[in-house]
């Protein structure tokens, strides 16, 4: 295959990972104005006593996040064969299962809300003046959870369905709402660790506000329905989404954990808020791995489902050099300005002493964080449920509890500070050490770390891939397919068909295609023989184009116009469209 100026994964990758992290950083940095504003105003026993509910939110996280990843992979594995009923039956089915749940939450939250602290490691009798704060801020936040909730499940379908720009403006709504909120609450309202809560809760019901503008207008890919609902796609759904319901309680279980070693061990009250703040920031560089582990999930079920190994494999090695290349530079920038952020907080001299370790030690692991994630993000794409599991309990369970016990009984709280970057340095060195024992020696290629079985996409012989840059690579690319079929047993009729199909639908892209701002016009171009199929995908990153609509708009008798795609048109048993992460898909298969 040529090497081109531009690739059609980037320029799809990029945008959608660059949205996911800013709408996850939004919402943290969010809440890490709530914890300075608290802080500041309302005092260290506040801060520390919003930070211990942590494991709370997270548990509320649990479930949206197991509805929405169980959701985008159905939905993306059904978008990558361009089966659109199918996928809007899974949106659909995802946002009823949404509002129930939140609906459960609520009603939690309001009549039993101490076992939701006990939960989270908190005893009245033991820290009773952490426990009224808790109390104060949960009556306010409970009223925004089934909008948490929701926004979780229906940003992923939003991104998919080319509505970056919606979730950018709806993030950045939140930020600004529950800025603003915050300092109402505390120079106008007097509203305390309640009115911090409650400001949360209303930036986040604006966020869903402006979220819901995209599914209300017309044009949208994915419309809510309860007619094609049935229970397999419950199922599906819940399949595919048991893995990061365990992912998610894995974090919960270690955040208990730790919370409980560290009020054990901690001899202050600012050793409390001093993990806090690491966790606030660690939260926040978290959001790189998050988004682009998310969007790698997104798109390596798309290539999965495809059956497409070499756009997987190009997906794959992108979002982890991009997930290296970033998370290194941010980690450096973080190490060095630690001080500064931890004046932000507080002028306590004791506090900001632990918290800048804290924040070293966060920096440090930031690479190998981010490297497991998208590593686990990427198998669960790819439905390797086993791997999952193994990494995410080890990741997110055993190795930070355990090393926050031994480092904390050894150094006292500096040591489960630390625990954050040796427990990943660990992880990823048991990461390697399984991969080398799956390869039987050191893994050294690209395909050695993708989990992937040897037929997967077919045989080697019976795929061809290309990308088609001008109309040169149109030309030929649409010989080689003539040669491609033949040589997989095609009639020379057929396989002269496909190449005109080729020429004139590449050729139509090349000359007419509108590129997207910042990028040129390229063509990811596949063939396959499956038996006795010959199947066609074709990717571009330009304006939205139907071919068979465009085809329908302009029938015609004039037989010398479009014969390509009117020949393929009348041979394929399938044809499927979809314009999804701005770029179009179509796939076609032709029964032989």
């Amino acid at each position: 295959m040529k090497k081109k100026e531009k690739d059609v994964i980037a320029s799809m990758f990029l945008p959608a990972a660059v949205v996911m992290i800013f709408t996850q950083m939004t919402g943290v940095v969010a809440n890490i104005i709530d914890g300075v504003v608290t802080s500041r105003f309302l005092g260290e026993a506040a801060y520390s006593a919003v930070s211990l509910l942590a494991p709370m939110v997270n548990i509320i996280l649990l479930f949206a996040s197991f509805i929405s990843i169980g959701g985008q992979i159905v939905c993306s594995n059904k978008v990558g064969t361009g089966n659109r009923d199918e996928a809007n039956a899974v949106f659909s089915f995802s946002a009823l299962f949404g509002i129930i749940i939140a609906a459960l939450f609520v009603t939690l939250c309001i009549f039993s809300p101490g076992v939701l602290f006990r939960v989270c490691g908190v005893s009245v009798s033991k820290r009773p003046e952490l426990y009224e704060h808790m109390l104060n801020y949960l009556h306010g936040y409970v009223i925004g959870i089934p909008a948490v909730i929701l926004t979780q499940v229906l940003s992923p379908y939003l991104v998919m369905d080319n509505g970056k720009k919606i979730v950018s403006l709806s993030a950045s709504v939140l930020c600004i709402s529950d800025i603003v909120g915050d300092f109402l609450n505390v120079f106008f309202f007097s509203g305390g660790i309640f009115g911090m809560g409650a400001a949360t809760s209303i930036a986040m019901w604006l966020q869903l506000c402006v979220i819901m503008i995209h599914f209300i207008k017309k044009g949208g890919y994915f419309r809510f329905s309860l007619k094609a609902l049935t229970y397999n796609h419950f199922k599906d759904i819940v399949k595919n989404g048991s893995l990061s319901f365990i992912k998610r309680l894995a974090t919960i279980l270690r955040d208990i954990g730790t919370n409980r070693i560290n009020l054990f061990i901690a001899v202050s009250t600012a050793a409390v808020a001093a993990k806090g703040m690491q966790s606030d920031l660690n939260m926040l560089m978290f959001c790189i791995s998050v988004g682009i582990g998310r969007t790698l999930l997104t798109m390596s079920s798309m290539y999965y489902g495809a059956l497409d190994k070499d756009g997987l494999k190009r997906c794959f090695f992108y979002a982890m050099k991009m997930c290296v290349c970033v998370t290194v530079t941010v980690g450096i920038i973080v190490f060095i300005t630690a001080p500064i952020l931890s004046n932000i907080y507080t002028n306590d001299s004791e506090v900001v002493e632990l918290s800048v370790f804290s924040i070293r030690c966060m920096a440090l692991g930031l690479p190998l964080d981010a490297i497991s994630e998208s590593y686990q993000d990427y198998l669960q794409g790819i439905q390797n449920r086993k791997m999952v599991n193994i990494l995410c309990f080890s990741e997110r369970l055993f190795i930070p509890v355990s090393m926050a016990f031994v480092l904390g009984m050894l150094f006292e709280s500096k040591g489960i500070m630390a625990s954050v970057a040796i427990g990943k340095a660990l992880l990823i060195l048991l990461m390697f050490i399984a991969l080398c024992i799956k390869n039987k020696g050191i893994p050294k290629k690209l395909e050695d770390y993708m989990f992937l079985k040897e037929d997967f996409g077919g045989a080697k012989e019976d795929n061809y891939v290309a990308q088609i840059a001008d109309m040169n690579d149109v030309v030929s690319e649409s010989r080689r397919a003539a040669e491609f079929c033949k040589q997989h047993g095609v009639n020379k009729r057929q396989a002269n068909l496909v190449s005109l199909f080729v020429e004139e639908m590449a050729g139509n892209i090349v000359v007419h295609g509108v590129p997207r701002k910042g990028s040129k016009v390229l063509v990811d171009y596949r063939l396959y023989a499956d038996k006795d199929k010959i199947s066609i995908s074709l990717r571009d990153y330009c304006a939205a184009f139907d071919p068979e609509k465009y085809y329908e708009l302009h029938k015609d008798d004039n037989s010398n116009k479009n014969i390509g795609i009117k020949a393929v048109m009348s041979l394929a048993k399938d044809i499927r469209y979809i314009n999804t992460f701005n770029s179009n898909c179509l796939f076609i298969n032709i029964v032989l």
